[in-house]
């Protein structure tokens, strides 16, 4: 893992002042933006799957490849594919109106196919609020300014 690998539970964020002078009431404001500070992949997921529980990390890669043949044949099959504690997905297309039924053609008028994610809700009894499940207890940190701590291999318990 990278720059980040002993931080736990945290998105970071950074500040950029928006610059489109076409946006007349953003202009000039600040927003936070999202930080991805790497990108994991099937391999990573296995072996956390492998330190997580009793399989192995070559069985985790196996089930996790063929849930996406699975879920690629279901898509293309027009099935919604709901995993419980994820969320769902789903086909979605974007198109062009036709003027009438007869006038629409498929291949003028869609635009493109898209997956559509949603990912799973709760909803809070007191409140009635829905919350997305992966997201609960968020910790947000502000990354301007963060600096590596660089390991020069010194000895810390020399002085």
């Amino acid at each position: 893992m990278g720059l980040f690998k002993n931080l736990i539970s945290m998105v970071f964020y950074k500040l950029i002042q928006n610059q489109n002078e076409e946006m007349a009431k953003a202009y000039q404001k600040w927003y936070a933006y999202p930080v991805v500070t790497e990108t994991v992949d099937l391999d990573y997921i296995a072996e956390r799957i492998q330190r997580n529980s009793t399989a192995k990390k070559s069985d985790a890669k196996a089930v996790l490849t063929e849930m996406v043949e699975v879920m690629t044949d279901c898509l293309q099959n027009s099935q919604r594919v709901k995993i419980e504690g994820l969320g769902a997905f789903k086909i979605g297309l974007s198109s062009r109106g036709a003027d009438s039924e007869e006038d629409f053609n498929v291949n003028e008028n869609v635009k493109s196919v898209r997956i559509i994610f949603q990912p799973e809700t709760t909803t809070d009894a007191a409140t009635h609020k829905r919350s997305k499940k992966m997201l609960q207890n968020v910790k947000l940190s502000n990354i301007n300014g963060f600096t590596e701590k660089k390991d020069d291999g010194a000895d810390d318990q020399n002085p």
